[in-house]
């Protein structure tokens, strides 16, 4: 495998993370369900620019200098004097909020010291402190149940994908950012949490007391099917995972295996290194994904290519549904647009933009959006999702798995 742009992961003392996924591994620690390990772009709204064109006023002092006196100085005086009394601590607040008000980002949110650490210690790969469950974000801003983690504190209890959470110990989460609920929703271990939830396809709502805890979080499982089919359900996009996912490969090949089925379905994001990575051992030297964004200022152009897969030949299926969001997106979008995979199931979410993770100075943080990808046929899939080749819808109240069935079917012929 060649190497790519080194896209750097760091953790809890990082000053600018790249977000590329559409949802969150409720309470878990995160370990990339938002984008489990993180990468950081080097340089990324670096502070100082050779080529300042800032214009010097006689002072020496530049006009963005001026303006950020300015707003320090109103802060000052309003929390002096100001007959409504606000802490400088609010009104700081209440400026950063109306900066990315101003850019009319649906993904753009402020974080509190305690929710960005929060956010934060959910980027290490064991989950602490969480319940087990992996949400996103649905078409009426509601927190909408993807997946149960095996083995977690929720898989004993009977939630199921769609449901919805209302409340967390009481409180209204409704209009609430995703990262604030995943917050409010984590904490101690052994400590618990009732959270409201709501089924449409009961309409019922209920309530659930769970008890926080440690566990795993898995980033794939795989198996061999009837002897000679590899199947492996991607959960997530995570730093290092298909690097592993390879060794996986290789050995059922090995094994016998003949054909792939790479299961994409409820995986909500992740890492874009891992997503090229995966897509890499696939493709030759065809293009998988360009960004385009701002960075220092000026517009930025990044093109990712494949430098010569190792499996070029084998047959190969990828399996999405609504769930399949950014980084699994782009994977199937640019296996399908370079002719090499079939895809199966249903339309994905249609999460093509790619955020930003600051910390600011008191330990607060911020999110906004820098850039969207396109796929290789150089179309944006934001807002519009992936149509599969074949399309199956999956009947909730049905016992099998009609997609994955499919799929099996589907690469028997190609492997015949």
């Amino acid at each position: 495998m060649g190497k790519f742009k080194a896209l750097k992961i760091t953790c809890i003392i990082i000053a600018v993370v790249l977000i590329f996924t559409g949802g969150f591994w409720l309470g878990l620690d995160f370990t990339n369900r938002f984008n489990l390990k993180i990468p950081e772009v080097n340089q990324l709204f670096s502070k100082e620019d050779g080529n300042s064109t800032s214009a010097l006023k006689n002072d020496g002092s530049s006009a963005d200098d001026l303006s950020i006196k300015s707003l320090e100085q109103t802060i000052d005086a309003v929390s002096k004097e100001a007959f409504s009394a606000k802490t400088k601590e609010e009104l700081v607040m209440v400026a950063i909020k109306a900066v990315l008000d101003s850019l009319n980002d649906k993904h753009s949110e402020y974080f509190t010291k305690d929710q960005y650490a929060k956010i934060m210690e959910s980027y290490q790969g064991i989950m602490s402190g969480g319940i087990g469950i992996i949400v996103t974000t649905n078409e009426n801003k509601e927190i909408e149940v993807v997946k149960v983690v095996k083995d977690s504190p929720s898989s004993k209890l009977d939630i199921k994908q769609g449901d919805v959470i209302k409340k967390v110990d009481g409180e209204d989460v409704s209009g609430l950012a995703i990262e604030e609920v995943v917050s409010k929703i984590k904490g101690p271990v052994d400590t618990e949490v009732i959270i409201t939830f709501f089924r449409p396809s009961e309409n019922k709502i209920f309530d659930l007391k769970i008890k926080r805890g440690t566990f795993a979080i898995p980033n794939f499982t795989t198996e061999m099917i009837d002897n000679n089919i590899a199947y492996a359900q991607y959960y997530e996009f995570q730093e290092g995972g298909a690097q592993q996912l390879e060794k996986e490969l290789d050995e059922m090949i090995a094994q016998g295996a003949k054909g792939i089925i790479i299961d994409l379905r409820n995986n909500l994001g992740g890492v874009l290194n891992d997503a090229v990575y995966l897509c890499d051992l696939f493709l030759d030297k065809d293009t998988i994904v360009t960004v385009k964004g701002r960075n220092d200022n000026k517009d930025s152009f990044e093109e990712f290519k494949a430098t010569g897969g190792k499996y070029l030949d084998i047959p190969l299926v990828v399996l999405i549904n609504e769930y399949s969001a950014s980084a699994s997106e782009l994977s199937a979008g640019a296996l399908k647009d370079n002719g090499r995979a079939i895809l199966i199931g249903e339309k994905s979410y249609g999460k093509g933009t790619v955020q930003v993770l600051h910390i600011l100075p008191d330990g607060s943080g911020i999110k906004f959006t820098t850039a969207k990808y396109y796929l290789p046929s150089g179309i944006s899939i934001d807002g519009t999702g992936i149509t599969p080749d074949i399309t199956v819808k999956l009947d909730a109240q049905s016992k099998s798995d009609v997609q994955k069935e499919k799929a099996v079917e589907e690469i028997k012929k190609l492997i015949k």
